[in-house]
């Protein structure tokens, strides 16, 4: 451990990382299926490691509970934690919530006193278990007996602390786990599908109402490649879900788009379950996408231009459908930074969740009309393809607007996957522009521009001031870009 340590972590990643301005961390995955979380408590030199076997990996401990909330208040953000549902039971999981959020008064809550925390933490978000229709979980159960389950453990938990927020652990029915013979089927057409014994998003709202907030979905894509209908429907239905992929040749723009349809194809399955469960809407039900990556650098760790083009995409889709989508958690916290054991840097993913956080947090959608639409998608629907192509009707550019907290700045992003330059013609309605202003570009010199631990960066966020309000906007290639507009007046 370094001696310039802040309370047991690097004093070189904590800063970068708080520059993320994050909203949540989840402390979860498929680790917590066989988690003993007593063992993660109490002197760190005494804790007991475990054997995990949902990664075949041995788990020291060290990171436990009381070290998870000084990380999150050290980088600034809200505690989302996961529980073990899978070999884990109720009980455990209530003693959870007290030994986080239980007075001193309380069994729990007296043990994490001894252990130097006597303040409760009020923990607000939990996840009960982590993919717990997985053939990988340890404790895996069919779908009628998990909803037995989710409403003990949902039970337990509130009677500790009934201001808790709890999201269930959902699969979307167009996702990459399901049987290729029934995915191959029903791709396209998900409809005889809602409600069936796979369908684990739709158990939860038929079968678990009133034990939850939110769904949780999670997902991971690559670039390359293309689920194959007709390939799919030739396999037998042991066949592993790999074998119905084919490998496709896509440009910049496609492989950038690739991920922003994946979201995009969620919130048309999304407005299927409000349409078949309309109480829904009313209750604020919402969507979690605490897991999801686009792999392409290493697991979870995107870190050149080419990868911040496609998740510039995959933001602007996700602030496209801020009405039910709440929360999304990336793959993994410190994917957003490049370090060995001495350095850290930002990386290119990190700079892009920057960008936008230093923009769009608390910010208010405004429509975009346009007359150059997204192309219809290139292969058939289903699979790892929407009905629609995600995006804005702004072709090749995606494009998002909004207006800030406070009302007094119109913000554009505009992300161009493309080598050459590409302009827009700027018109607003219900209020009036006026500058100067700036605006933030992202980009390299090459799509495969990266940043490094100790070489200079290749890949930077400049800011470039502007006059008044341009009516038309020119927009680098491969490129990222924020505008900020001072608003002199809005319409009510």
């Amino acid at each position: 451990m370094p001696a310039d340590n802040i309370e047991g972590f690097r004093a070189d990643t904590i800063p970068l990382i708080r520059q993320i301005k994050s909203g949540f961390w989840r402390y979860g995955g498929n680790y917590t299926s066989n988690l003993i979380w007593y063992h993660t408590i109490g002197d760190r030199d005494k804790r007991p490691p475990d054997w995990d076997n949902a990664w075949n990996a041995m788990q020291t401990n060290d990171l436990g509970m009381d070290e998870f909330m000084t990380l999150c208040k050290l980088i600034g953000v809200e505690p989302y934690i996961s529980v073990n549902a899978d070999l884990g039971d109720s009980h455990s999981a209530a003693q959870q919530v007290e030994y986080m959020n239980g007075s001193v008064n309380t069994v729990m809550g007296t043990q994490r006193a001894k252990n130097g925390h006597p303040e409760p933490y009020n923990v607000k978000f939990w996840n009960i278990g982590n993919e717990p229709w997985g053939s990988w979980q340890i404790g895996r159960t069919d779908l009628k007996y998990f909803m037995i389950k989710h409403n003990e453990f949902a039970k337990a938990m509130r009677a500790v602390d009934p201001s808790i927020t709890l999201i269930a652990s959902g699969l979307m029915l167009e996702d990459w786990f399901l049987p290729p013979d029934k995915r191959a089927k029903y791709s396209g057409n998900l409809g005889p599908l809602y409600g069936s014994d796979i369908d684990w998003t739709g158990g939860f709202l038929k079968n678990c109402w009133g034990s939850f907030d939110g769904i949780a979905q999670h997902w991971y894509a690559q670039p390359g490649r293309h689920y194959d209908i007709d390939r799919a429907k030739s396999l037998p239905p042991d066949a592993p879900n790999d074998d119905s992929y084919v490998k496709v040749d896509q440009t910049t723009l496609q492989f950038a788009r690739y991920p922003a349809d994946i979201v995009h194809g969620q919130a048309e399955e999304w407005q299927g379950y409000q349409q078949r469960f309309p109480a829904m809407v009313g209750k604020n039900i919402f969507l979690s996408i605490d897991e999801y990556a686009y792999f392409g650098g290493g697991f979870g760790r995107p870190t050149t231009l080419k990868q911040s083009l496609a998740y510039g995409m995959i933001f602007n889709e996700m602030l496209r459908h801020t009405d039910s989508l709440t929360m999304a958690a990336h793959t993994t916290g410190v994917s957003t930074i490049d370090f060995n054991r001495t350095s850290a840097t930002m990386n290119t993913l990190g700079l892009t969740f920057k960008m936008y956080a230093d923009n769009f947090i608390g910010a208010i959608p405004v429509a975009i009309s346009a007359n150059s639409p997204q192309p219809a998608p290139r292969f058939p629907p289903g699979g790892d393809q929407p009905k629609t192509s995600s995006g804005s009707p702004t072709f090749p550019l995606d494009m998002f607007a909004a207006l800030s907290p406070d009302r007094k700045f119109l913000i554009l992003s505009e992300v161009n996957a493309t080598d050459s330059d590409q302009k827009f013609d700027l018109s607003v309605t219900g209020t009036r522009l006026a500058g100067p202003s700036n605006f933030w570009q992202l980009t390299g010199s090459t799509v495969d521009a990266a940043n490094r631990v100790g070489l200079p960066p290749q890949v930077e966020i400049k800011e470039i001031p502007i006059g008044n309000t341009p009516g038309t906007i020119s927009v680098a290639p491969i490129s990222i870009n924020i505008y900020r507009f001072p608003v002199v007046q809005t319409a009510k």
